[in-house]
């Protein structure tokens, strides 16, 4: 019996026997294995349950999806200097890229889409690749990607050397501060550095440059901003070490730039070099100001390792670089288009020794360690590709990677969606996967529109709203505080650069069709607040102060002029109109803010101002905006004498922007240029504006300002200013009209 009792205690006794089960145990054993069945299966459809959820809902929102269940296929790596970079089998796993080694078979590395050459250290854990930054300051940096598949293999040539070999070569090296932009330069570049005002002395330390007390040159470029009559107007003194090498003068407001000669023995050695440049004051100009572009020195060095990578030029036909290891590796880059990986270099001395490529070559030299590391991030990874010919919609909103945004956007979208638009709604990180091969600029939104445009379904898009601020700044030369979360494009214009976000709906010939608009959000807060405001003007209904409208202008003839012209204008279709001419008089400025406070539909400035302020500021700025809160009036504002549309500042706000963060108050939306243009062509446009605002065939504010851009591209004095003037506010804003 114990013996037994034991055996069914212990199914599978000493002996090795399974025991024989009866009727009962078998149909208990069946109802466990059943209901452990039914568990599991639970189990694993509430994980798919769970799963499809997370990844159908709001996926595209999420800046870096979850490395345990989606894989990139593509890793971008973004790139601010030019040299040899590396990347490692370690920095992928955080992308759930489990590689033991690489493999030209298995990895494929591009830039816009084009193949890239690399090569793979002998332990297959690295891969070197020519890694070349973009130059322009308006241009986002630059991103390289990484994806699964047949990659092409860098060239190699066999360097082995004996013999003797050459300690120098030519070197460069270039400073360039980029601390001041400039929007009026007529240079490709608005970024400067230090500012000069004469009298005065600035001195630059020559740093990183290994002279060996050979020649070489300096080049010095400048951008001088003051004018006066007399001829020169700037005058600069160059001296090196002591030495004066140019006694420079030039005229005008220009950028400019000069080369001199270094004689043999004037570069330091000892790496103490000092740079001086001196703006005596001597010319007949008053308030002479010259801003620093840049500095690049060329120069005879010598050739050693250990002091981080190096860019060297060089003729001879073999070279050695001094203190350096087996494992330093050298490329030639001559054609940037193909580098050459060098191979069996020669030991020799305290160094390494190899053959030159000939006449002119250009070569980039490391240790392993020394190589540019990029920075890391995934491709977005979309739940429905934009890049599809069955997508359609009226109305689509582009907004920053983060839910918040979105969320902000919902009561609009719902509303819109309501009135019969096809609405979408598109994270701008998923724009520049699919049109920018990862490069966060602005021409991958064009590429985008211009797509929808051409390739969706039946009818077109009409409206595009770009719901987030813009920062110029795209580099964060500055660090304000507007980041840069929805581009806007930097033009570049006959008097200088502006931000424009007109330029997406301009097409390379023939008419806009695109009407946009932005809301200039830094905050989901602010984007509710304008969100809000846009349904409040269309779905109150007709109030008293619609049918109002304020003038205001400087006390000078032309500024008044225009504003008669537009106030008749207005007054023929209905509107009451007041206009008030500003003065020195503080009795102005409560008579602006009781209007104001009053209501008024329509509000038009028309004189000299400043990104936030009206005039000298005396009578209204963005600081009064907080003053017009909560009285429910939100008038369309316009303006096209002064720039205080200009919403990318990265480090203030503008005057329409403040306007328009108000609660239930400020303005509903604005039409305004974003920087300073010729006088005469503003104020044309603005005819135009105001004839399309009151027709009566013209539905929303988009459609009014596409109806005044058509009008304004029949003449050619006008396309500069087309440019320039934006909508902030929604575009399909429904006018509410007398």
């Amino acid at each position: 019996m114990a013996e037994r009792q034991t055996s069914q205690e212990h199914p599978f006794a000493a002996s090795g026997a399974p025991p024989v089960l009866n009727a009962h145990h078998r149909t208990m054993l069946a109802v466990f294995a059943g209901l452990t069945i039914m568990f599991l299966s639970a189990a694993a459809l509430t994980f798919w349950v769970d799963t499809s959820a997370r990844l159908s809902e709001d996926r595209e929102l999420r800046k870096r999806p979850s490395p345990l269940r989606e894989i990139p296929e593509f890793i971008d790596l973004t790139i601010v200097e030019t040299g040899i970079a590396a990347i490692t089998t370690e920095d992928l796993r955080p992308f759930n890229w489990q590689l033991s080694n690489f493999s030209h078979e298995t990895i494929n590395l591009t830039r816009q889409g084009e193949p890239v050459p690399y090569t793979i250290a002998d332990d297959g854990q690295t891969m070197f690749f020519l890694a070349e930054a973009i130059t322009s300051t308006v241009l986002a940096p630059t991103v390289y990607q990484l994806s699964l598949g047949e990659g092409l293999a860098m060239a190699e040539r066999d360097a082995a050397a004996a013999g003797r070999g050459s300690h120098k070569a030519t070197f460069r090296q270039v400073w360039e501060e980029n601390s001041t932009f400039i929007a009026e330069t007529g240079s490709s570049d608005p970024w400067y550095g230090r500012l000069l005002l004469a009298p005065q002395t600035t001195h630059f330390t020559l740093s990183e440059i290994r002279p060996s007390g050979g020649r070489g040159r300096l080049n010095i470029a400048v951008w001088s901003s003051t004018a006066g009559p007399g001829n020169p107007d700037h005058h600069l003194q160059v001296v090196l070490n002591g030495r004066q090498l140019a006694d420079w003068v030039w005229d005008g407001i220009q950028h400019t730039q000069i080369s001199v000669e270094l004689p043999t023995g004037l570069l330091q050695t000892d790496g103490h070099n000092i740079l001086s440049l001196t703006s005596p004051g001597d010319t007949s100009a008053s308030g002479e100001a010259i801003y620093v572009d840049r500095i690049e020195l060329l120069y005879e060095g010598t050739l050693q390792a250990g002091q981080g990578q190096f860019w060297f030029s060089s003729n001879a036909s073999s070279l050695v670089i001094d203190e350096a290891a087996a494992d330093l590796l050298v490329f030639d880059v001559t054609d940037r288009r193909q580098p050459v990986a060098l191979t069996n270099l020669s030991l020799v001395d305290n160094g390494v020794l190899f053959t030159g490529s000939g006449v002119n070559s250009r070569y980039f030299a490391l240790n392993p360690d020394e190589a540019i590391r990029p920075s890391f991030s995934n491709s977005f990874i979309a739940k429905q590709a934009l890049r599809q010919t069955d997508r359609g919609a009226d109305y689509i909103v582009i907004y920053p990677d983060d839910t918040a945004f979105v969320d902000a956007l919902q009561p609009l979208l719902a509303y819109r969606a309501e009135q019969g638009l096809r609405v979408t709604a598109v994270p701008v990180s998923q724009i520049y996967a699919e049109f920018g091969y990862g490069q966060t600029d602005a021409s991958a939104i064009r590429k985008f529109l211009t797509y929808a445009q051409t390739h969706w379904r039946f009818p077109a898009p009409r409206y595009v709203l770009l719901a987030g601020d813009a920062s110029y700044d795209i580099h964060n030369n500055l660090e304000g505080k507007n980041l840069n979360l929805v581009p806007s494009q930097l033009v570049q214009l006959q008097d200088g650069f502006a931000s424009s976000d007109t330029w997406y709906a301009l097409p390379d010939e023939g008419l806009p069709r695109l009407a946009i608009g932005r809301f200039p959000a830094q905050t989901p807060e602010q984007l509710q607040v304008m969100v809000a405001k846009t349904l409040a003007y269309e779905q109150h209904g007709r109030s008293d102060w619609i049918e109002r409208s304020l003038f205001v202008s400087e006390a000078e003839p032309q500024f008044d002029q225009m504003n008669l012209e537009l106030a008749n204008l207005l007054q023929a279709s209905g509107y009451e109109t007041s206009t008030l001419q500003m003065g020195e008089d503080e009795m102005m400025r409560y008579a602006l803010m009781g209007t104001l406070a009053k209501g008024v539909g329509v509000i038009n400035y028309a004189g000299d101002g400043y990104v936030s302020q009206w005039g000298n500021g005396q009578t209204f700025a963005g600081d009064d905006a907080g003053m017009l809160a909560d009285n429910g009036h939100t008038p369309i504002f316009t303006t096209f004498t002064c720039n205080n549309g200009a919403f990318s500042e990265p480090q203030r706000d503008s005057l329409a922007e403040d306007l328009l963060w108000v609660e239930n108050g400020g303005i509903v939306a604005a039409v305004a240029p974003s920087s300073r243009i010729a006088l005469p062509s503003l104020t044309s446009l603005g005819q135009y504006f105001y004839i399309a605002l009151l027709d009566e065939e013209v539905n929303t504010l988009g459609e009014a300002l596409l109806q005044t851009q058509a009008a304004a591209l029949g003449d050619a004095t006008l396309n500069e200013a087309v440019l320039v003037v934006n909508l902030l506010g929604d575009p399909a804003l429904q006018l509410q009209r007398p």
